[in-house]
């Protein structure tokens, strides 16, 4: 574990390709890619069968791709991640960023925890070609006629979507025995057999 620089937190992100987080980790030298199981979402908006089914499936081919690297967590995400940083010595926490209220609120309270421990924490955007924040008027403001901001999308290209190139920095953390049948996303049997 002694070439292990950071963290690649993994959240709605299951992906390699075009995974600007998880690229820009590897850039730095061995990452610990992670997946919490921390289900914080207010009441109307927790996962259903569907959505558990889904994750499990998708998590199971994430961590094909990853070459059985993916490492699995269940709790609270800011003990489980400071708890990380601290077994490892970690310096940076790498991860794409989620727009829902309550996710926006536990990933200030983690980021003010991070830098209170003096560790670097690195988000970038994992889910749109923009921000909205990032689309503004010549003199800094927001638009605020949907046909102004519309011209302004279409008049600014996107990056190139990224390749994700290599799985040999990635590292396994293998005093934790948490497996994906641990986190019971799939309680029938039959499902688990496909």
């Amino acid at each position: 574990m002694d070439q292990l620089k950071s963290i690649f937190w993994f959240r709605q992100d299951l992906r390699l390709s075009d995974n600007l987080g998880l690229i820009e980790s590897c850039k730095i030298g061995g990452v610990l890619p992670i997946y919490i199981l921390d289900d914080l979402a207010p009441k109307p908006f927790k996962m259903g069968s569907v959505s558990k089914i889904y994750l499990h499936y998708s998590l199971q081919s994430l961590n094909k791709s990853l070459e059985e690297k993916l490492n699995l967590y269940i709790g609270n995400s800011k003990q489980i991640i400071t708890q990380l940083v601290q077994k490892y010595n970690i310096k940076n926490v790498f991860w794409n960023r989620c727009y829902e209220p309550w996710r926006i609120i536990e990933d200030k309270i983690i980021e003010e925890k991070l830098r209170d421990l003096k560790i670097n924490c690195i988000t970038f955007n994992g889910s749109y070609l923009w921000e909205p924040k990032e689309i503004k008027k010549e003199d800094g403001s927001y638009y605020k006629v949907f046909g102004a901001y519309k011209r302004k999308v279409y008049s600014c290209l996107p990056r190139r979507p990224l390749t994700f190139l290599t799985s040999n920095l990635l590292i396994k953390d293998y005093s934790n025995f948490t497996e994906l049948k641990d986190f019971k996303l799939i309680s029938c049997q039959s499902w688990e057999k496909k």
